[in-house]
């Protein structure tokens, strides 16, 4: 893959996280505590194994995969950014 193609497709992956994050702090707030995100982040990397495995046997369940992965890749920044310092000015 050359390095536009994946400039473009990292750019994109970026966005869907950033638009599931979003969507997972409207539903349910905020983590609470860490524990709350190595929950979350369980059950979601569960749910990416089983779609790996249903995708391996079927041959066809890449979308779900993708979609999985992405939570995780979510949960994984919520929680990095949990205990990540606060700048005092973003802009």
């Amino acid at each position: 893959m050359n390095l536009a193609l994946r400039y473009y497709m990292a750019t994109e992956i970026v966005a869907e996280i950033r638009d599931e994050i979003d969507r997972s702090e409207e539903q349910s707030g905020p983590l609470h505590s860490l524990h709350e995100g190595l929950a979350a982040l369980r059950e979601d990397y569960k749910e990416l194994e089983d779609a790996i495995f249903r995708s391996v046997q079927t041959g066809d369940n890449t979308k779900d995969v993708r979609a999985k992965a992405i939570q995780v890749a979510a949960v994984a920044t919520r929680i990095a950014m949990a205990v990540s310092p606060v700048p005092n000015s973003i802009y």
